[in-house]
């Protein structure tokens, strides 16, 4: 029993709840080994508390923290924990306590599994504990069972299960079977089976896409194994395998730069204090060398630009405050004149004075591009240490589906446009596909491929078969394989239907949805900030305020618009917006974010200003 409280945990409150709960469940299983803990409001703590735990109890019950205050982190702390969300339940026992009163939808209950421990995160009052408890404890142990796979306590207990659906006779008997109800596809509350039958509405919440993308960010980084290898930065006639990868810590400067007094200018070393006035040209110091000069009062050297300043110099003046006096005969300085003064210092660089010796270079998660590569070489260092990129399967789904090749389409019929887009899109990002595959629309072909694709890649992605059709099975396949679906909906368009779950090999799986837009733009807004979070980079976008070009009707849900930003400035909408015209998506490098309609506004005229999400080349 885990009570999170920042006053419980110094004594400043009496812990009410937690009492309680132990109270209740040595009533329900008196020979139950109950310890209790007291946390403060603080995700570290929680995580730990919870991690310490799980395997050696078979239940964890914490309490506390799971409203919409600040300090609420209980759910943030524990979800990205757990391996399996138990979604079903959590919405049951919210839903039966609005029944009674509807602040109980401000309680936000988490219900899941982690390793073989159920946990269950209940609010702080011991009023809706007692709730919430009255509905759960009568599951418990049927629930345990389950997790444990106590297959003879589980088929005994739906055995004896009264009200439940059964199947019809087997064939050749009499003996009727119990269909047991938490594996029934397409069954109402009345048994009755069939796609008549499905849910007519998604038991998803549907999260903003603000909400979604903390959720998946959260999760990439509790799922990413921070692997690292060894890139060499390779010739200069060749791309460094290095390009495009993050750093996997930090690199440090060995040498300093510039490791001498270098001129700022072409010109002449001088010794300040000497003023105007005519010198001899007595040396001459370029680039490459130089070494050895030193430069006595009443004489100048002649430098170049980067070239190392004589010993006994303290200032460098430009070749444009000077003039010639006298020259040999083969044309070499022979005199100038000074026409101005300088002060010491002047237009020289001071050793170190760009890099020191031991200053940081990039910092971890610095993304290796042009200049950070030519930082490496500058000094002398051939190989770099950097984060691994996640291997990445994408999945297309759908009977409809034909390859590139086909010459003549179908009716019904459609080319698989969605992998060649995703595959380029994620090249673009520097990410490379390692495996595709084409999954038919059926629930043991998907649960298959995705089950494969979890043992070959990192992150799994498919297009289509996440909304309420009859043949989206995705959701489905991902709880028959062990998954957990962490997002069944996002409040957008496009995009609606956009999944994210954890499979089994802690692999991260994005469910798109299967028009080609809606794919490319939540690509964009989900999977690629995962990946970037993956490699231990920062996830945020791009985003810019610009002024809408034209009026526009507001949908009901926020709306992003593709459009493309030009070079002086100007924002031009890429026509119809319609979630299957990929025409939409050409050119277009840049999503305005409209807001949602509204009674007092239902259209956001010209010249509003909105959010630009850079998703392209500027």
């Amino acid at each position: 029993v885990l009570t999170i409280s920042d006053r419980c945990s110094v004594g400043d409150a009496e812990d009410k709840s937690g009492p309680y709960i132990a109270e209740r469940i040595r009533d329900w299983a008196a020979s139950s080994q109950i310890t209790r803990n007291c946390v403060p409001d603080d995700v570290t703590a929680i995580q730990t508390a919870v991690l310490q735990e799980h395997t050696r109890c078979s239940l964890i019950i914490a309490t506390g923290g799971t409203g919409l205050a600040p300090r609420d982190v209980t759910i943030s702390a524990v979800s990205p924990l757990l391996e399996k969300h138990a979604t079903g339940i959590s919405a049951g026992l919210m839903a039966i306590c609005a029944q009674h009163t509807p602040f109980a939808l401000l309680s936000n209950p988490l219900v899941g599994i982690k390793g073989s421990c159920l946990v269950v995160c209940l609010p702080g009052s011991k009023k809706a504990v007692a709730e919430y408890l009255d509905i759960l404890i009568p599951l418990l142990r049927h629930i345990l069972d389950l997790i444990g796979d106590e297959k003879t306590h589980v088929d005994a207990f739906h055995t004896k299960l009264p009200g439940v659906p059964h199947a019809p006779p087997a064939v050749g008997g009499s003996k009727v079977q119990h269909v047991c109800p938490h594996k029934t596809k397409h069954v109402d509350a009345d048994g009755r089976r069939g796609v008549a039958f499905r849910p007519r509405h998604s038991v998803w919440p549907m999260l903003k896409v603000e909400e979604a993308l903390e959720k998946i960010v959260m999760v990439a980084q509790e799922k990413s194994p921070k692997s690292s290898e060894t890139k060499q930065l390779g010739t200069p006639d060749s791309i460094s395998s290095a390009h495009g990868y993050s750093t996997a810590a930090a690199v440090i400067a060995r040498e300093q730069v510039p490791n001498y007094r270098a001129s700022i200018k072409d010109g002449y070393a001088v010794v300040s204090s000497d003023g105007p006035g005519v010198y001899a040209v007595v040396a001459v110091s370029q680039m490459g060398e130089g070494s050895g000069i030193v430069l006595e009062k009443g004489s100048v050297a002649r430098v170049t630009t980067g070239a190392p300043v004589p010993l006994g110099a303290d200032a460098v003046i430009q070749v444009e405050d000077t003039e010639l006096v006298s020259s040999s005969s083969d044309g070499e300085e022979l005199s100038i004149r000074v026409l101005k003064a300088v002060t010491p210092g002047t237009d020289i660089r001071p050793v170190g004075s760009d890099i020191q010796t031991g200053e940081v270079l990039l910092p971890e998660g610095t993304l290796l591009g042009a200049s950070e590569i030519g930082l490496l070489a500058a000094q002398g260092l051939k190989t770099v240490i950097v984060r691994s990129k996640p291997s990445i399967a994408i999945l297309s789904t759908g009977n409809e589906l034909v390859q590139l090749e086909t010459e003549s389409l179908g009716y019904g019929k459609v080319r698989d446009s969605n992998s060649y887009a995703l595959s380029h899109l994620l090249a673009e990002d520097g990410y490379t596909v390692s495996h595709f595959s084409h999954l038919p629309d059926t629930l043991e072909a998907v649960s298959t491929g995705l089950l494969a694709a979890s043992k070959l890649a990192d992150v799994v992605i498919t297009t289509g078969g996440v909304s309420m059709g009859e043949t989206d099975h995705l959701k489905d396949a991902i709880s028959e394989i062990g998954g957990t679906v962490h997002i069944g909906r996002v409040f957008m368009k496009p995009g609606k239907p956009t999944t994210f779950a954890s499979l089994p090999n802690r692999t991260l799986y994005f469910g798109l949805p299967g028009n080609p837009v809606s794919a490319m733009v939540t690509y964009k807004l989900f999977v690629l900030p995962a990946l970037r979070t993956w490699e231990g980079r920062p996830s945020q976008p791009i985003v810019f305020p610009v002024k809408l070009p034209q009026s526009r009707h507001l949908d009901p849900r926020p709306e992003y618009v593709r459009a493309v930003y030009n070079e002086k400035g100007d924002v031009v909408v890429t026509g119809g917006q319609c979630s299957s015209r990929l025409l939409s998506m050409r050119s277009a490098n840049v999503l305005l974010k409209l807001p949602p309609r509204t009674e007092d506004k239902r259209q956001i005229e010209e010249g509003s200003v909105v959010e630009a999400i850079v998703i392209g080349k500027l």
